[in-house]
């Protein structure tokens, strides 16, 4: 293979493939079967610390 076929083949694939990727992102991203987990894992970041004890 030339240089130049390899370069064909990952500037014809390449978008395919990061296109189909961005899509299944976007899919689990918005799926609404997966809000609640997404909920309880962004209200986990923020959670108090607990409270220090001070002399």
């Amino acid at each position: 293979m030339s240089h130049e076929t390899l370069v064909l083949i990952a500037k014809s694939v390449g978008p395919i493939w990061m296109g189909g990727f961005l899509l299944i992102v976007l899919i689990r991203a918005y799926n609404p079967r997966r809000k609640a987990e997404q909920e309880r894992i962004a209200r986990s970041i923020l959670r108090d610390p607990e409270p220090e004890e001070r002399p």
